[in-house]
């Protein structure tokens, strides 16, 4: 029986002692293969169901009896273990798939020869040419086994890969990549990593021929391009190829590029685990259990740290299976079969003695194979056999603790009641006697009852400490993120890092899609983890709190679902036991968001529908009587339920909030839906008024004079003046006041001063902003005037900054620069007590340009940081067209040309972007200067002469000044 070899892998194929064994029978091929692959007794009901469905009982029985009595006669008697109702593979058989699938415990704990032996086991598709009539579910097993499987060996090659590309060992690279692209064609990234091994090893033809070999497989198999970072890489490894070198010791190995196994912080958890180890190295066994939710990188952990203790102590690593049904000690039997120190001590010559070695032949029979001479067991009553092999299989780890050992087990919220018994009896026995740390991971939502009291025992006598993994903080995740060698937009990176909820299993897969919405693989982890979690009376609940999304009350999320009181609290706690739901007070949110956006994206369309206006209008009653206060949330609910009129209500309102606190794209995004799904003149208003405010001139007048003539015709005074008012505010910004004078004789303001007296304020600064512009100043101070008193009147407080703000213009340019500084200085003040953003950012800019002047440049910069500051915080994106300009006037006045050139480049870009003509040639002027101070007059020439383009017929008084200043002083200067 112990030279019994049974091949899957590949055609399957039958040994004993090296010699080939005929079994033809596809139905008994198929029962052999069903129980290796399971690895546990299966019931006869089990197998006749799935070999013969469509059989009457009696002859499938018959069947099943003359398949078992041919294997028998083949293969041998022992090789079947028939107990009473079901079937199992006796343990001394040699089973190819169990080495190749041990393959995975030493997938991140082991070097590149151990995993090749594994993967040697892989001969091809599992059970090759094997087919079974009549079996249909049978079939269907088999397709998916053979998935899986040759989805692990896929795996198992990226890892050799990645350890032989970190080494430096380039003609491994190309002999493993050469066999995963035997398996998957299509597999770019190991097209990339053969093509790198041929630049390295100076083979460069044959690299491009790689690359061609690509193209064409994805061309004929797919009808695709590779992807355009394929491209990207294949082209810099070209552009960067250099001769090979001779390998030298000195010489480092090349850095990897990082996987999803990068580390990040953790600084605490680590700091735990190396005391412990001191610990124990002093001769007291310890224990170190972590836990933590899927994904949070528990085994990463206790990895990262082992991979520092290289050489310094003995580790061994194994985990627990997810199986219907437990295998006694499962983690100790792949424990004992890995390659290495541990299959060592099975073999002659032994640290272990026999009488150990006899009681683990129990449970390990492969064993007797290389003791031919081994006793039997010492004769023990029945009730005595099992503590002699957990006393065996304690001796057998005393045996391997030199200088120290570390026991990590993976996943003990799976691991057998017998194994955990071992467990005990390890700890209780070696306590004071060897240096030994056990560490185990488990999940605390999937912890059987008998673990967590184990654990409560170790603490009782002081022998464990527990980790508890904590989410990654944002900067953590942000640092994790810069680990790789992508760049995302910052939007983009802090919609992954919000997502994951700090898992950095989520981040990782979330970062390698490089797309918002969560890969398929990641979804369906996430949806298996719900399925096995939440109980299906609480689906409902979870179905309203993705609706909903963060910070959802108890009382939202009831009416949402449409669950009782009572259903509702059951609901919430199996949520929050299961780590779905977070609960602070009666605000309840996701512990990982990607959880709930996987749920909200599984909902069919009826029922998303259904659930986004229940939450309307329990938020609605919630926010009584005020729900404006959330109508950025309202409008997504009532939109995803169809319901576009109340829609339209609330994105007009969340328009209205948001250009409140300068937020003027997104005001014009929410005005720009309310239009569509419900328009009004009112509505092509406030769209043409956010336009225009963010400095979108061009789309904004469209909306605003076909505002006017619909405005007209309703008789709406206020919004007519409005609408007026935003085209002269476009005017004055262009730098055409008699256009600016020319909507503004089309206000009513008889009626407006009647109807609206703060609108008149509004209308009065306006027209001292036009006649200020047209050099009328006298004019241009009466209407101010007039503007503040109405302001004062109407105790319109915050206008009253920018009347301030204005009048400090009417100084500059009627050349009072001493009472421009005090009025601006007036405007900031101002600002600040009722608070205006834009006003402020304005004021200081335009008291820095002006305390430049005066030749105090210390005191100009300050203005200039406390503009930019403002402009930064509230996204005036607007603004920086004049505080780059700013900028670069206060560096060329102190002789920083490098500093002003860039300054005003941006300054030139920003204005282009809103298409400010006057400005730009305002930036082309102040580039000329630049031009002038490195010596360049034919530069500075044609700057001027753009900048006089540019105008394009605009009066704007300072800029003309300026250029006609400009030019007397260069044309003088040349």
């Amino acid at each position: 029986m112990n030279s019994l070899a049974l091949h899957f892998l590949g055609s399957p194929a039958f040994t004993r002692d090296g010699a080939p064994i005929s079994l033809t029978r596809a139905k008994s091929i198929a029962l052999l293969l069903y129980l290796a692959a399971t690895r546990r007794s299966q019931p006869r009901e089990r197998v006749l169901d799935l070999l013969w469905p469509e059989s009457l009982p009696q002859a499938a029985r018959k069947n099943m009896r003359n398949m078992l009595w041919e294997i028998g006669d083949v293969l041998g008697d022992g090789v079947l273990i028939q107990d009473g109702l079901t079937l199992s593979l006796a343990p001394a058989v040699n089973i190819d798939i169990h080495a190749f699938e041990d393959g995975l415990l030493l997938l991140q704990s082991s070097g590149a020869a151990a995993l090749e032996a594994a993967t040697a086991h892989y001969r091809g598709t599992l059970a090759d040419g094997l087919t079974v009539h009549e079996a249909p579910e049978f079939e269907l097993w088999l397709a998916t086994e053979r998935e899986r499987l040759a989805t692990l060996y896929l795996r198992l090659l990226d890892r050799i890969i990645a350890l032989h590309q970190a080494a430096g060992n380039w003609d491994a690279v190309v002999s493993q990549a050469q066999r995963a692209l035997a398996a998957d064609p299509l597999r770019e990234a190991t097209h990339l990593a053969l093509i790198e091994a041929n630049m390295q090893l100076g083979q460069r033809p044959q690299a491009m021929q790689q690359y061609a070999a690509l193209v064409a497989t994805l061309r004929k198999e797919l009808d695709v391009e590779p992807l355009p970072e394929t491209t990207t890489r294949y082209e810099a490894l070209l552009a960067g190829a250099r001769a090979p070198q001779a390998p030298s010791p000195q010489r480092p190995a090349p850095t990897p590029t990082p996987t999803h196994e990068a580390f990040v912080g953790r600084t605490a958890e680590l700091t735990t685990l190396k005391e412990e180890l001191i610990r124990a190295t002093q001769g007291t066994a310890r224990i170190v259990m972590i836990s933590g939710d899927m994904g949070m990188g528990k085994s990463r952990l206790w990895q990262h740290w082992a991979e520092t203790q290289a050489g310094n102590v003995c580790v061994l690593a194994t985990h627990a299976l997810e199986t219907s049904e437990p295998m006694p000690f499962a983690p100790l039997l792949a424990l004992f079969r890995q390659p290495g120190s541990v299959q060592a001590l099975l073999k002659p010559p032994s640290a272990l003695s026999t009488i150990w070695l006899a009681e683990l032949a129990r449970l390990l029979p492969e064993i007797r194979a290389s003791w031919p001479q081994l006793p039997p067991p010492l004769a023990v009553p029945q009730s005595e056999e099992r503590g002699r092999l957990l006393q065996a299989l304690t001796e057998a780890l005393r045996a391997l603790a030199t200088p120290a050992l570390v026991l990590a087990i993976d996943d003990l919220h799976w691991a057998d009641p017998s194994t955990l018994d071992w467990l005990v009896v390890l700890a209780d026995q070696l306590r004071q006697t060897m240096p030994l740390l056990i560490i185990g991971t488990y999940r605390p939502q999937d912890a059987p009852e008998r673990l967590m009291q184990i654990i409560a025992g170790w603490q009782r006598k002081g022998q464990v400490r527990s980790i508890a993994v904590p989410h990654l903080s944002d900067d953590e995740a942000y640092r994790l993120l810069a680990a790789y060698d992508i760049n995302p937009t910052q939007e983009q990176a802090a919609h992954w890092v919000r997502q994951s909820g700090g898992n950095p299993l989520f981040l990782m897969e979330l970062r390698r899609a490089q797309t918002n919405d969560p890969p398929d693989d990641l979804a369906a982890l996430v949806r298996a983890r719900v399925r096995t979690t939440v109980p299906a009376f609480a689906q409902q609940v979870l179905q309203a709190a993705a609706v909903l999304g963060n910070q959802a009350r108890f009382a939202t999320l009831q009416e949402t679902s449409g669950r009782s009181e009572n259903e509702t609290v059951d609901a919430l706690d199996a949520l929050t036991s299961a780590a779905v739901l977070k609960a602070q007070t009666d605000v309840y949110s996701f512990v990982h968001p990607l959880v709930g956006t996987v749920v909200r994206q599984d909902l069919t369309a009826a029922r998303r529908g259904l659930l986004h206006r229940r939450a309307a209008v329990a938020l609605e009653r919630e926010y009584a009587p005020k729900p404006e206060r959330i109508a950025a949330q309202l409008v997504e609910h009532y939109a995803a339920a169809g319901a576009l009129k109340q829609a339209a209500h609330y994105a007009e309102l969340a328009s209205e909030q948001a250009a409140a606190i300068g937020a003027n794209i997104e005001a014009a995004q929410f005005a720009r839906r309310a239009l569509a799904w419900e328009p009004t003149p009112q509505r092509q208003l406030q769209l043409g008024a956010s336009l225009a405010i963010s400095g979108t001139y061009d789309e904004a007048k469209r909306y605003l004079e076909r505002a006017v003539g619909e405005l007209e015709r309703e008789d709406d005074v206020v919004g007519l003046t409005r609408a007026l008012f935003m085209l002269t505010l476009i005017s004055v910004a262009t730098s055409r006041p008699q256009e600016g004078r020319t909507w503004l004789a089309r206000v009513p303001m008889e009626r407006v001063q009647h109807i609206a007296p703060e609108v008149s304020a509004q209308i009065y600064l306006m027209m001292g902003t036009v006649e200020r512009q047209s050099q009328n100043y006298a004019a241009a101070v009466a209407y101010m005037e007039r503007a503040a008193q109405l302001a004062r009147q109407q105790q319109m407080f915050s206008m009253e900054a920018e009347i301030a703000f204005e009048r400090g213009n009417l100084l500059a340019d009627d050349g009072e620069r001493s009472g421009a500084l005090a009025a601006f200085e007036e405007a900031v003040r101002l600002g600040q007590v009722h608070p205006n953003p834009t006003v402020l950012a304005m004021a200081n800019n335009n008291l820095a340009y002006h305390t430049l002047q005066t030749g105090d440049t210390v005191r100009a910069r300050e203005h200039l940081q406390a503009a930019v500051a403002i402009t930064e915080q509230h996204a005036l994106s607007f603004h920086w067209q004049y505080v780059h300009s700013t900028q670069g006037e206060i560096a060329l006045a102190e002789g920083a040309l490098d500093e002003a050139d860039a300054a005003f480049a941006r300054a030139f870009e920003a204005a282009q972007t809103w298409g400010n003509r006057v400005h730009m040639a305002n930036v082309r002027i102040n580039q000329a200067y630049v031009a002038h101070a490195r010596h360049q007059p034919e530069q500075a020439r044609a700057l001027l002469d753009e900048a006089q383009e540019l105008l394009d017929g605009s009066v704007d008084p300072f800029v003309r000044r300026k250029i006609a200043l400009a030019e007397e002083e260069l044309s003088g200067a040349g």
